[in-house]
């Protein structure tokens, strides 16, 4: 795994931890499950594109 595979996953993550975290102070502020729907279903999504993202600069170098 190079520098670039390593960046793409590290800058992903992070956008996730955000995410969730958002999710976490959506749901305690306002009490209700739906509020931390959006940012977990993102946080999915975005999980799912830095590892398709890695896995494709992976496989170009």
């Amino acid at each position: 795994m190079n520098r670039a595979v390593t960046v793409t996953y590290a800058v992903h993550g992070l956008a996730v931890v955000f995410m969730l975290a958002l999710a976490v102070g959506n749901y305690r502020s306002t009490g209700d499950p739906l509020s931390a729907l959006a940012p977990l279903v993102l946080a999915a999504l975005v999980t799912g594109l830095g590892v398709t993202m890695g896995r494709i600069i992976e496989r170009r170098e």
